[in-house]
């Protein structure tokens, strides 16, 4: 979902030449964001002879301001080391979601290389925490970007499902039609809970009856801290009880006729 062009911060960051990242921003009054959206048309190459700061540079939000501005918002800078290495940004308009961990055109992965708390309306600069990831330095340049284009994953009606039967409700009576989206905050494993500091988004298309096709992507840091959890919380190969918590109050439990038991090997190896 596209929102308003603001061409002049296009412009200010293509005369950029620096290691920059985002510290302010204010997002769309009412709007939540899906698990992060993409700043469009805001990727760029920075060349300033340090490898450090090299490479292509990715942003995204998120935030929450359905009861006015969110004070936790979150802007991340994801850094490709390889130069000119865009994820095809302006040709295939990517979700915020699917930037981290993903190649880019000429190969690198985009990683995270800082995440600012933005707090406060207007421009605070390096007076908001900025939090440097992998060894990174800190930024040469701070851009205050109070106004923008997003593409997001419209997820108006995320958080809105109280229970499995309030989200079948909504497809039958057809205010869910089409593709939505429910965020995943916690699971319990056995008789643990385990509360999830980034929830991870799921997917799906509503078929009128039922959702159907659900796409969970575990590529990312929230999908990395699920998959810790399972391994920090159940034994390999043995049987246990799941159940899914997510955001809104809706809770699915595996069936009775269904057993969980998780292979630790192989998910161990997706977190290398």
């Amino acid at each position: 979902m596209k929102r308003s062009l603001a061409f002049i911060g296009i412009l200010m960051m293509a005369l950029v030449a620096s290691g920059c990242a985002i510290t302010d921003f204010e997002g769309y009054p009412g709007h939540q964001t899906s698990a992060e959206s993409k700043l469009w048309a805001q990727e760029i190459a920075f060349i300033v002879g340090d490898p450090a700061y090299d490479g292509t540079y990715a942003y995204t939000v998120k935030y929450n301001n359905h009861s006015g501005r969110d004070t936790n918002m979150k802007i991340f800078t994801y850094r490709n080391p390889v130069d000119s290495s865009f994820s095809r940004d302006g040709q295939i308009d990517r979700d915020g979601d699917d930037v981290q961990g993903r190649k880019g055109v000429l190969g690198g992965k985009f990683l995270p290389m800082w995440t600012v708390t933005d707090p406060a309306a207007d421009c605070q600069f390096f007076d908001n925490n900025i939090q440097s990831h992998g060894g990174a330095p800190e930024p040469l340049l701070a851009l205050c970007a109070t106004t923008n284009e997003e593409i997001d994953r419209d997820l108006e009606l995320q958080a809105s499902f109280s229970s499995l039967g309030d989200l079948i409700n909504q497809i039958w009576s057809g205010a869910v039609s089409g593709g939505f989206t429910a965020e995943l905050t916690g699971i319990r494993l056995g008789t643990t809970n385990v509360t999830l500091s980034q929830p991870v988004s799921i997917g799906s298309l509503s078929n009128g009856i039922r959702p159907s096709r659900i796409t969970v992507d575990l590529t990312g840091a929230a999908g990395h801290e699920l998959i810790q959890a399972i391994l920090n919380n159940t034994t390999d190969g043995a049987p246990v009880s799941v159940r899914l918590n997510f955001s809104g109050g809706m809770t699915i439990d595996l069936p009775n006729g269904m057993k969980a038991a998780f292979n630790h090997d192989a998910l161990g190896g997706l977190l290398q």
